[in-house]
């Protein structure tokens, strides 16, 4: 239950690596993120929270849970550190096949009252069926150091191929306790909310700036902020799903996933990750399965995969009548594909014209001002005003 034994070290291949999630699920990359950019985005977090809308959650009381955008610097300063990771890096590409795509970035803030959430996976099917669903794995970043009474989570190490230890024992137990049974109306919820599992799992009790990476199927829940004198907790979400390979790749997202990401950020990769914030406007294109080189063969996942695929499940076909196939999202992307040129030529003429001519309007509308007015009612902070003599600085009391 010691959180260390699944820490990699850095003398720690990514073979070995690799053999400690393909065995446990889960394992600790230390200094994903220095600590001083951990430090200025949870700075930039706990502002965030009460500003930014919130997303739902579990047992959302005494939590924030939040979606930065990727245009605030500090944000792309985190993109660019866990990007070029020397450990993570070639990992994700071991566990997912390089050009890994970008899923879920938020970030989840336990404050001092939040109680225990259910053990839980977030996927399911992947173990049993590779072949049908692409792999998935969700990566936590503390962004403080992190206590148990903080609200570390919990994760119950080797459940991500759906199995928990001593299963038949547990079940046993359940059926054989009428006050279990009166507590717990079903077996799933004994085993979800009760403390039956607690002594299996491992806490993610971190330094700031370190990772925690775990398959999704891997049953964790966040503990509950039970230490007055403690700072929140604050946890970055990255959650990465392997991009299909050809035309060909049949494959389909996991089951069970709520995919918390910006409509902007979808058909991103890890080595997008690497450049976020350098100077690559036309990238917003990639959220529609454009601009992506396919010349590899890489297929990021991006927003219309996601729509076509929600309406591929046959419940929702019959209840809403669609009958959408393969070769109907094909047809759909290639038209969008062959208006990739001059959508992104017209892009980049305003870009270069459009957008410098208003910004030239508004500085010399603001140049042409004469007066600061106050918004509150308060004396005006000091403003040059271009005049006859030259600049003097016009304050105005507004009653």
């Amino acid at each position: 239950d010691d959180i260390n034994a699944f820490t990699l070290k850095s003398a720690t291949s990514i073979d070995e690596a690799g053999e400690i999630m393909d065995e446990h699920g889960v394992a600790v990359v230390p200094r994903i993120l220095q600590k001083e950019t951990a430090k200025a985005f949870r700075d930039y977090v706990m502002k965030a929270n009460h500003i930014l809308p919130q997303i739902d959650l579990k047992m959302p009381e005494n939590r924030y849970h939040i979606m930065p955008p990727h245009t605030e610097p500090i944000v792309q300063k985190v993109f660019n550190e866990l990007a070029e990771h020397h450990q993570l890096r070639p990992l994700l590409d071991k566990l997912l096949g390089p050009e890994a795509t970008l899923m879920i970035f938020c970030v989840v803030t336990n404050t001092y009252g939040a109680i225990d959430q259910d053990f839980h996976g977030d996927s399911t099917g992947i173990a049993t069926y590779p072949e049908v669903f692409v792999p998935e794995f969700q990566l936590g970043i503390a962004l403080q150091d992190t206590t148990e009474e903080m609200g570390a989570t919990s994760i119950i190490p080797g459940t991500s191929t759906g199995c928990v230890p001593d299963w038949d024992e547990h079940e046993e137990k359940y059926n054989n306790d009428e006050d279990l049974q009166s507590r717990y109306d079903t077996f799933d919820d004994y085993i979800s909310y009760s403390e039956a599992l607690a002594d299996l799992d491992v806490k993610a009790t971190l330094s700031q700036g370190d990772g925690f990476l775990y398959h999704t199927a891997t049953m964790h829940r966040a503990r509950g902020h039970t230490d007055p004198d403690a700072p929140d907790r604050a946890v970055a979400f990255f959650t990465f799903v392997g991009s299909r390979r050809g035309k060909d790749d049949a494959r389909i997202l996991p089951l069970g996933q709520v995919y918390a990401l910006k409509w902007n950020m979808w058909g991103r990769t890890v080595a997008d990750m690497a450049t976020l914030g350098k100077g690559r406007p036309w990238y917003f294109w990639k959220a529609f399965g454009l601009w992506n080189d396919r010349s590899g063969g890489v297929r990021p996942w991006n927003v219309l995969d996601s729509i076509f695929y929600i309406f591929r499940n046959d419940h929702i076909n019959a209840a809403f009548g669609f009958d959408l196939r393969k070769e109907d999202i094909e047809n759909w992307q290639t038209m969008l594909e062959s208006f990739v040129i001059p959508l992104t030529f017209l892009y980049m003429l305003l870009l270069a014209f459009v957008l410098p001519l208003c910004l030239r309007l508004l500085e010399e509308e603001k140049e042409e001002e004469e007066v600061a007015w106050s918004v509150d009612g308060a004396l005006c902070y000091p403003r040059a005003v271009k005049g006859v003599e030259g600049n003097v600085n016009v304050h105005k009391k507004v009653d």
